[in-house]
């Protein structure tokens, strides 16, 4: 099962860039990797494969909060709990498809995500996470197959504490993608695959005065 581990006090060495490097305002880059609903904590673990240059190469990882869910010990009560609080409840019966929402309000605390690049910085925030599987047989009961092939997308607040060449910068984002997993019934790792866009600046406040509201309003 592969992990990134990233060093809380890592250094940035900055002054690998000319004086001509800048974030762009706008980025998107393509992500792959894996992820398992099954372990704790949840975790998407992954490389940036493609798109903006100051990242490819680098990771993006995006952790669930499973506060209050059964142990990774027991996979199969961990994946009933799942699918009783979080899909079944919401069965949407015109797309025949269960949509499984993670933020503030679902879990204990916000998803939170990371993606950078060792020697560039690091941007940082919190994430909500959907995630939606189709009910191929229609009969309104999760099937192995059926968690073998999910949807999943998001919004990301870039918030102002990120490191290296990033520091200082918050914003908007969002991403999407699919996973698949080739063994759905032993609780194997899920290999995921997406795309994540960001609108960032430089925001010359406070870290405590960074929120939801000030980082909106920089965009209105």
């Amino acid at each position: 099962m592969k992990r990134t581990v990233i060093g809380i006090g890592c250094i940035m060495l900055l002054a690998a860039f000319s004086a001509n490097a800048q974030v762009p305002s706008h980025m998107v880059f393509d992500v792959s990797g894996t992820t398992n609903f099954m372990v704790s904590p949840v975790y998407f673990d992954g490389a940036v494969t493609a798109g903006e240059p100051l990242l490819v190469g680098g990771y993006w990882t995006l952790t669930v909060d499973d506060t209050g869910w059964p142990a990774d010990t027991d996979k199969q009560a961990r994946w009933d709990y799942i699918a009783a609080n979080y899909y079944l409840p919401n069965y949407d019966p015109f797309s025949f498809s269960w949509t499984a929402t993670f933020d503030e309000n679902t879990t204990n605390s916000s998803p939170i995500w990371t993606t950078g690049k060792s020697g560039v910085g690091m941007l940082t925030g919190t994430a909500t996470l959907q995630m939606t599987m189709t009910d191929f047989d229609f009969d309104q009961t999760i099937d192995p197959d059926e968690r073998a092939f999910v949807i999943f997308s998001g919004t990301l607040i870039v918030v102002k504490n990120g490191e290296g060449l990033f520091a200082g910068y918050c914003g908007l984002g969002s991403y999407s993608g699919f996973s698949s997993n080739p063994d759905p019934v032993n609780f194997a790792d899920d290999t995921f695959d997406g795309t994540t866009i960001l609108d960032v600046q430089d925001c010359g406040v406070p870290v405590q005065a960074v929120s939801w509201g000030h980082v909106k309003s920089l965009y209105q």
